[in-house]
Order: C-alpha cells, then sequence, then structure tokens
C-alpha cells in the first residue's frame, strides 16, 4: 500500500492528528469462491478541530488480493 502522508487538517489548518480505529470494519466478497473476507477501518482524526481527516484500511489485499479483482 503507498503511504499517504498529512501533515495539516485540510478543514482548521491544526497539526495534531491522531490514529483511531473506527468501530466498523468493511467486508468484501471473494469473486472466486463467495467467501467474505473483513478488514479494520482506520481513521486520521484532526485532534484540533476533530474532523476526520481520512479513512482506510491497512490491508486492503485482505479484502480483494490483486489475482481475484474484475477487470
Amino acid at each position: 500500500m503507498k503511504e499517504v502522508k498529512i501533515e495539516k487538517c485540510p478543514f482548521c489548518g491544526g497539526e495534531e492528528l491522531i490514529e483511531s480505529t473506527v468501530s466498523s470494519m468493511v467486508s468484501g466478497v471473494c469473486v472466486a469462491n463467495g467467501e467474505t473476507r473483513r478488514a479494520i477501518l482506520f481513521a486520521t482524526v484532526c485532534r484540533d478541530c476533530g474532523s476526520v481527516v481520512r479513512t482506510y484500511c491497512k490491508d486492503p489485499e485482505n479484502l480483494y488480493p490483486k489475482k481475484e479483482r474484475r477487470k
């Protein structure tokens, strides 16, 4: 996964960003065998204004390995 650097909040300009887990998961269904896969969601949150600057999955390959993706 490509690393994304966020240094400032785009909403308030705050520079203190924290990482937190989101209280839900994202799930996907494997095209090849119908198996359900899940991954934890993470959020980058601005400590100054509370805005969620980014939501992401650290291991997207757990959901859809490249070999199984549709073209």
